[in-house]
């Protein structure tokens, strides 16, 4: 077996997961990591995009379980690595139907003038969206219908 460390993911509205795991893989501004156990401490900034973590259930089976997350930190400490982001969902609880209005939400708000700040937080919620139904299994279907 191989070793493992504490691994805490928190959003802005609930811990989506708290325990043991084996590995994480994370999306950072400069390209993905995988944190294994004993990971020189280190913070990061995360972007959207997909957390594996791969841990051991009750009978001992090793485990991947997959996050769709927003911006957020990652800090990576002796003692475990804790990740703040502002939302993660499993993708069997996406909302395709929410998430192909916030698709079409998106791309009108892309083709409005809007100030710098406003654009960049129309391009992450394009950006979010699209992950979200990527990882659902819903790739954009739809999205210009309407």
């Amino acid at each position: 077996m191989s070793k493992t460390y504490h691994l805490k993911i928190l959003a802005t509205d609930k811990t989506f997961y708290d325990g043991d795991v084996i590995s994480l893989s994370i999306p950072a501004f400069d390209g993905s990591y995988q944190i294994l156990a004993d990971h020189e401490p280190v913070v990061m900034a995360l972007k959207e995009g997909v957390l594996r973590f791969r841990y051991y259930d009750e009978n001992h089976n090793e485990v991947m379980k997959l996050g769709v997350s927003g911006l957020g930190l990652v800090n990576i400490t002796r003692d475990g690595v804790i990740v703040l982001v502002d939302s993660v969902e499993a993708p069997e609880d996406i909302d395709t139907t929410r998430a192909q209005e916030a698709l079409r939400r998106a791309m009108e708000q892309l083709r409005q003038d809007q100030s710098i700040q406003e654009y960049e937080m129309s391009r992450a919620s394009l950006a979010r969206a699209m992950l979200r139904l990527s990882q659902a299994g819903n790739p954009f279907d739809g999205y210009g219908d309407k």
